[in-house]
């Protein structure tokens, strides 16, 4: 499971989460109190093998409310409103990087 710190302000509110998932075109991440359905907000993080630090705006897109651990946590969709091509692409390159370190290796056949 990938899990990446982001920070996010909204409004005077600096918030917190922590990203599950991430693509080109969004994330999902967990926070205590995320900014409402529709809202926008700028938002920063680092991409952990390159240190490569992507700030942008985000919409969120989608929210889901569940209790975990006796607290309650939102999970939320954003999309990436203004993030440049070269970040996409890092992030592209990480994302596939990522998933095939994650794959289940099956041994050679011996011939």
């Amino acid at each position: 499971m990938m899990v990446l710190e982001i920070k996010g302000k909204y409004y005077d509110k600096i918030f917190i989460g922590y990203a599950e998932n991430i693509s080109r075109s969004g994330l999902f991440f967990s926070a205590a109190n995320p900014p409402a359905v529709g809202a926008t907000f700028p938002v920063e993080f680092v991409l952990p093998d390159n240190r490569t630090m992507v700030q942008c705006t985000c919409r969120v897109v989608w929210q889901h409310r569940y209790d975990t651990t006796g607290r309650p946590s939102v999970g939320v969709g954003v999309e990436f409103l203004d993030l440049d091509q070269a970040k996409r692409a890092l992030i592209d390159q990480w994302v596939k990087r990522r998933s095939s370190a994650d794959r289940p290796r099956t041994p050679k056949a011996k011939s």
